[in-house]
């Protein structure tokens, strides 16, 4: 296995981390200051992280301490960041309403469904065709992820489709990230998007008059937006856009889609929700399939 083709799997499977246990935090978060806070105070905390990481950045490898370098195109990095943050923020907030309606592991179950819209969307939308081996992968880590769900998919409800929706547009931003950090820097991108995922969160949260700036609630909600905005935005986001610059969409989905896997394991640790044998292997299922489709060495 080539040696960037090892930091894209690790990155990615720390974003898949760090994603399962997201869906605990967004849960108890939105339903304290409202789901557009939510996202706006989420959005805030992850630029501030990102620009940290590119001031920390350009001091050590470009010994400047600023934020845009002049070999940098600045419109076309905000331009184009700024596209992709509207999609993330659509994507986001869907998702966020979502989880408050519904359960946190049927959430994560629901999400990895992106394992197989990507490689559909790929073939719809850019004619990519995806190799039979792959599709056997897709289809096994499906199974697993179905086991995994034996005990949660209890009917479908309102929260799951909103859910569903989010995952849809989690998609398409997967196919955007390659196509738009061609020509930008992968830590701008990132920063950009959440600035967009900020403003909107705050626009909305406005019209929609949510209590989200009360400090009471704000307060209960801290660790959530600590978590969210810092770990699941800042951190992982970054590591994503990271990632997929040394994988294939379908294999980095793939690796990404084990948020459903982490999701249910955070659940066991933090919630204290059981799991049984059947869901024990659908982890083993889910984990061996993204193994194998680095083993074969798999490209659209």
């Amino acid at each position: 296995m080539k040696t960037n083709t090892a930091k894209g799997i690790i990155y990615l499977l720390i974003t898949a981390i760090i994603w399962g246990g997201s869906f605990i935090a967004q849960l108890f978060g939105g339903v304290a200051i409202g789901s557009f806070a939510f996202s706006g105070f989420r959005g805030v905390l992850g630029c501030i992280t990102i620009a940290i990481i590119i001031l920390y950045d350009n001091i050590t490898k470009h010994n400047t301490f600023t934020f845009f370098r002049k070999d940098e195109n600045v419109k076309t990095t905000i331009l184009g960041s700024s596209w992709c943050g509207v999609v993330l923020f659509s994507a986001l907030i869907t998702q966020q309403i979502g989880v408050e309606l519904t359960d946190a592991a049927k959430s994560g179950i629901i999400a990895s469904t992106e394992v197989v819209m990507v490689p559909i969307m790929m073939l719809l939308l850019y004619k990519r065709k995806i190799r039979l081996i792959t599709w056997l992968f897709i289809f096994t880590t499906m199974i697993g992820i179905m086991m995994l769900s034996m005990n949660s998919i209890t009917g479908i409800n309102k929260g799951d489709v909103w859910v569903f929706i989010s995952t849809i547009l989690y998609s398409f931003t997967i196919i955007q990230v390659p196509k738009y950090i061609q020509h930008i820097d992968s830590l701008k991108f990132s920063f950009f998007r959440f600035f967009m995922v900020m403003i909107l969160g705050f626009t909305f949260s406005f019209i929609a008059k949510e209590n989200g700036f009360n400090l009471i609630n704000v307060k209960k909600a801290l660790p959530s937006i600590l978590y969210s905005g810092i770990l699941a935005s800042g951190v992982a986001y970054t590591l994503q856009v990271m990632g997929q610059k040394y994988c294939e969409p379908v294999v980095a989905t793939l690796i990404m889609s084990l948020e459903g896997v982490f999701a249910a394991i955070f659940g066991f640790i933090i919630l204290g929700q059981s799991l049984n044998l059947m869901q024990i292997l659908g982890i083993v299922v889910s984990f061996i399939s993204i193994i194998l489709v680095q083993i074969t060495d798999n490209q659209v």
